[in-house]
């Protein structure tokens, strides 16, 4: 190999070591394959225990690190005529040859099973639109979450769960496509099964390509178990679950975004609360059910019109919600409220979304203390925004 061939194949080793080392989370696999006359021996990279790897080659396994990795391929290619090096992360194929003509490398998006691609033509599918969490790419996902079925078609009775992930997505993408933050953290409150937590890990690293962790966050054990078992199957090692309160939670620094979508009652607020205390950039969350303010709130003047009980308990939903928006703002965030599905597929449709202005909004403070005396209610976002301005709360990077 001729010394500029040698330099190129460095300068690529160089890239993949980087990989190995910063994109852990994120790999696959690796596939050596070198060639001597008619000759082929394989070579394999697996990920190992915490942050080495493991090669199985010519019939042993060990431990090896990323500089290791780099130096193992770099040295077989001057024992044999042909050498390949496929390297493998979420999204991405990375392929090295090198041979008697020189060093190449290329590039491409990591394809979609063939036995995946019969998804994308479901006839009830609205092939008017561009999908952001495409069927086929995102086959292992969306299999695993129980929309296609083992060989790949989307299930009919789920065509309307699909399209409400995806219309989710396309409302928040414009946050993240603006942000710049070296790595997206993202957290959801009140995870539950955690669907959008997985659905919004493939968008933010498959999609965007971009750098993220994602935490999940439910007072429930059994349903934080089984996450941890799905990200696992799914090999996102970037996914974290934790049982916890969010009452009583502390986040982590640097919080990119807070999601929550149909976390019932004052769940909703305990998230609202959590995105505030962590200061979160953005906020996306679609409330579900609303009981607590149901017999708090009295209207001055206007009680005949809640004297029947449905109207009371509508009037509720748009109150709580309504009292949620103009909360955040208060709170220093820019807030806009959309429908995020129709209402004929569910009532709670609404998507509250904000971004932190990092600017006091003493106009929308002093309409939501008015609102709020002459309804006469206390939500759990109210106790939430006291306690943060009360506790004082220490991390463990403040120990550092």
């Amino acid at each position: 190999m001729q010394k500029g061939e040698k330099n190129k194949l460095k300068l690529l080793l160089i890239g993949i070591q980087a990989r190995l080392k910063q994109n852990r989370d994120y790999f696959v696999s690796a596939e050596f394959i070198f060639k001597s006359g008619n000759k082929k021996f394989k070579a394999a990279l697996k990920a190992g225990e915490e942050n080495d790897y493991l090669l199985v080659f010519q019939g042993t396994e060990r431990p090896i690190d990323a500089e290791e990795v780099v130096s193992f391929f770099d040295k077989q290619t001057e024992l044999y005529d042909d050498s390949t090096l496929v390297y493998t992360e979420r999204g991405t194929v990375i392929t090295i040859t090198v041979n008697a003509k020189g060093v190449s490398m290329k590039q491409t998006e990591q394809q979609a099973a063939p036995q995946d691609a019969a998804a994308v033509n479901n006839p009830l599918l609205d092939h008017s639109r561009k999908y952001l969490i495409q069927a086929d790419k995102a086959a292992p996902l969306l299999r695993e979450i129980g929309i296609l079925t083992a060989d790949g078609k989307i299930k009919n009775d789920m065509i309307r769960k699909y399209n409400q992930i995806d219309h989710y997505v396309e409302l928040v993408a414009p946050m993240f496509e603006q942000d710049d933050s070296e790595e997206i953290l993202l957290l959801d409150c009140a995870c539950g099964k955690s669907y959008l937590s997985f659905v919004m890990n493939y968008y933010l690293r498959d999609v965007l390509r971009r750098r993220c962790r994602i935490i999940g966050i439910d007072i429930n054990p059994h349903v934080v178990s089984e996450s941890q078992k799905m990200a696992k199957r799914l090999g996102y090692h970037n996914m974290e679950f934790i049982a916890a309160d969010l009452r009583t939670y502390q986040p982590p620094k640097q919080v990119t975004a807070v999601i929550s979508l149909h976390a019932c009652d004052i769940a909703t607020d305990l998230a609202l609360g959590t995105a505030i205390r962590a200061q979160a950039k953005y906020i996306a969350c679609v409330p579900c059910c609303h009981k607590e303010l149901l017999d708090q709130y009295h209207i001055p003047g206007l009680e005949p019109l809640t004297k029947f009980g449905v109207f009371k308990a509508r009037f509720n939903d748009v109150l709580t919600d309504s009292m949620r928006a103009l909360k955040l703002e208060a709170e220093g965030y820019k807030v806009s409220v959309v429908e995020y599905i129709s209402p004929l597929d569910t009532p709670k449709n609404l998507l509250i979304r904000a971004t932190r202005t990092n600017r006091e909004n003493p106009k929308a403070k002093a309409e939501y203390d008015s609102v709020r005396a002459l309804l006469g209610t206390t939500s759990e976002l109210d106790r939430r925004c006291e306690a943060n301005n009360a506790d004082f709360f220490i991390t463990d990077e403040d120990l550092i």
